[in-house]
């Protein structure tokens, strides 16, 4: 673990936050660069990346106040993000919001602008997630075996699936997918709802290594929530198939 990445002078630099706004950079870039793929403006990028980024915080912080409220000693934690404390799903629903505000005031498609952000969401992901790894969240279940690189984090007993590094490959994987089917695209939106089923079904089979609670049928809410998410991603693929 390593929560402080670096100081200088008087200021710690938090290896979470320094991770994801890595990630955000990184993932602006890349809309930047594909933008002109799907004839939007790259100059509009940056203005609809102020959107997306306030949304997406807010939201993923807001997420993980609700449902993690419990892991708070004071109210004031709620606004420490450089500590942690992100729910992903949270950032994408209020990221899109976002978004799609600035894509009416800008005047941009918003499907074509969905087929960009997707695979950069899924670049930035995977650096938010070393971010996880190095400040010792988001960590998997007691290894029932032992695994060669399974890891042992100083605040928790026993060897842990190192849930975080898996979630990274995963993220990389997918942006790998997304980014090669983006100059194939046959109609817009296909890379947006692709990226959505993907990465629920991941997301879904991962939690079985995690340690968030159970709440039905002996699944995690973030695995009902993957479950709806698949569907909706599907029921998107086919509806904006037709209207091509």
């Amino acid at each position: 673990m390593h929560p402080i990445l670096f100081r200088i002078g008087n200021v710690n630099i938090y290896s979470y936050g320094f991770m994801v706004s890595l990630g955000f950079l990184a993932g602006i870039l890349l809309a930047y660069y594909l933008a002109r793929k799907v004839k939007i403006d790259p100059d509009k990028i940056l203005d609809a990346a102020l959107f997306l980024f306030v949304g997406a915080i807010f939201g993923a912080r807001l997420f993980y106040v609700i449902f993690f409220w419990h892991e708070l000693n004071s109210p004031w934690q709620a606004f420490m993000v450089w500590n942690g404390g992100l729910v992903f799903y949270g950032g994408v629903l209020f990221g899109i919001l976002g978004l799609i505000l600035a894509c009416k005031i800008l005047k941009i498609s918003v499907l074509d602008m969905l087929d960009i952000v997707a695979p950069a969401t899924m670049l930035g992901y995977a650096f938010g997630r070393i971010g996880c790894f190095l400040n010792g969240c988001c960590y998997g279940e007691e290894c029932a075996f032992v695994f060669p690189w399974a890891v042992k984090f100083p605040h928790l007993t026993g060897l842990r699936y190192p849930t975080q590094i898996y979630a990274s490959i995963a993220g990389l994987l997918i942006f790998a997918v997304l980014f090669f089917l983006l100059s194939r695209r046959k109609f817009p939106g296909q890379i947006f709802a692709v990226g959505l089923s993907l990465y629920a079904t991941y997301r879904f089979f991962i939690e079985f290594f995690r340690t968030n609670a159970k709440v039905f049928l002996n699944l995690t809410l973030a695995q009902w929530a993957s479950l709806f998410l698949v569907v909706l991603g599907l029921i998107f693929y086919f509806i904006y198939k037709k209207r091509r």
